[in-house]
């Protein structure tokens, strides 16, 4: 019989209602949450093409960036400790109040800690979890921010250490520089001798602090991150080295020219950018001459740059269903047929790979159980040497034995 319509309920009925459906999608929620932890452990998104869960989540269910986060983090917290299952389906946790109980849930204190967060908000579970785990609190004052029309983007004078704030014209006040003053206020729990008038203090930057990176407009963005001293004698100095070229000192165009020397630099290593004058390339792979079993074959730039270019600084890895992954993040060169196999450091046998895809191929081909013995062991040891050398989807000390033919990491342009 279906449902009667909710404009045809009486309010206690529609309430009744209201909290059967409630309770219905608490149990698929915790559903959801244990078939998505056994996809998680499979990997399956790698092989749906995802180079992420979280990536999974929002391209192929469609879920908003947040309700893909919290999701993965109470599945995790319920992973580690399954009991947590009862209390997500009967109410006393939500997603958002497991997650944030995770820090400081054990296997021999959960039980208590769900019993005392039970049915309490987000906020509330975050008071309890800082009660557990105090953190320093920050220093109380106000801050003093100049008027926007006294505080171009230029740089007249030596960067601060701290946060700063990029716009187009510099048309918005920067963000706090370690210049700007606190005023203390007295705490409320000091003593008379200690109730002092206000001092002032020079504001230190929050350790940890996350880089933002926010739009403005269609084409400004503003950038606000907080830098240490060394990083900082680095800006002044490149500001006086290129004080006839960018006269006013501004620190957009500071960054803009550092960036285009990176992006030159490790570009051309990585195989991304041409060289700026040719120069004569060895003899291409498939002419050479085959290696000897266990030989390294490095793969020349020009081959790097080919298969860069051909796909299009994107993984190239496909799912059974087609659907082309295309990551820009920890690229690869991967062996399409391994060097263990007899695979050649060709155009034709290489393509770009992010490093999950790269470690799932390694895996269809050696097997996981093989994998496994050096995952931990790549885990800890410095990245693979992205698109500069192949790692051919194998991992850790074990990747020659898997085939793997990484190549010297190149400090030159690469070409």
């Amino acid at each position: 019989m279906p449902d009667a319509a909710p404009a045809s309920l009486d309010t206690a009925a529609l309430s009744h209602r209201l909290a059967a459906l409630a309770r219905d999608e608490r149990h698929t929620q915790v559903e959801f949450l244990l078939h998505l932890d056994v996809f998680d452990q499979r990997r399956a998104w790698a092989e749906a093409g995802y180079p992420s869960l979280w990536e999974w989540c929002v391209r192929a269910l469609h879920l908003s960036e947040g309700a893909a986060g919290r999701r993965i983090a109470a599945m995790r917290v319920l992973r580690r400790l399954p009991g947590l299952a009862e209390p997500l389906r009967d109410g006393r946790l939500s997603l958002s109040t497991a997650a944030a109980l995770g820090p400081v849930l054990t296997e021999t204190n959960w039980e208590e800690l769900v019993q005392r967060a039970a049915y309490k908000t987000k906020t509330e579970t975050e008071h309890l979890v800082a009660s557990l785990q105090p953190r320093q609190a920050p220093r109380e004052g106000l801050r003093r921010l100049p008027r926007s029309e006294q505080a171009p983007a230029a740089l007249s004078g030596p960067l601060g250490a701290g946060c700063v704030e990029l716009a187009r014209g510099g048309g918005r006040a920067p963000a706090l520089q370690p210049a700007a003053t606190f005023v203390e206020a007295p705490r409320p729990e000091a003593s008379a001798a200690q109730a002092c008038p206000p001092q002032l203090h020079v504001a230190q930057p929050a350790p940890g602090r996350r880089a933002t990176l926010e739009p403005l407009d269609a084409d400004t963005y503003s950038l606000r991150v907080t830098v240490d001293a060394a990083l900082k004698k680095d800006l002044d100095q490149l500001k006086s080295l290129l004080a006839h070229k960018v006269r006013n000192g501004d620190l957009g165009a500071l960054l803009r020219e550092a960036v285009k020397c990176a992006l030159e630099k490790h570009g051309k290593r990585r195989g991304a950018v041409e060289p700026s004058r040719a120069r004569k390339s060895p003899a291409p792979a498939e002419k050479a001459p085959p290696p000897t079993p266990g030989q390294r074959e490095p793969i020349p730039a020009a081959v790097r740059r080919e298969v860069w270019k051909r796909d299009g600084g994107r993984c190239a890895w496909c799912s059974a269903g087609g659907r082309r992954c295309e990551s820009t993040w920890m690229l690869e060169l991967d062996h399409i047929r391994p060097v263990a196999l007899g695979g050649r450091s060709t155009a034709e046998n290489l393509r770009l790979v992010c490093r999950t895809h790269n470690s799932l191929h390694a895996q269809q081909v050696f097997g996981r159980e093989h994998m496994d013995q050096f995952r931990n062991d790549a885990d800890r040891s410095t990245p693979p040497t992205a698109a500069g050398g192949s790692t051919s989807g194998a991992c850790g000390k074990g990747a020659q034995t898997a085939g793997a033919t990484p190549t010297p990491d190149r400090r030159g342009t690469g070409s």
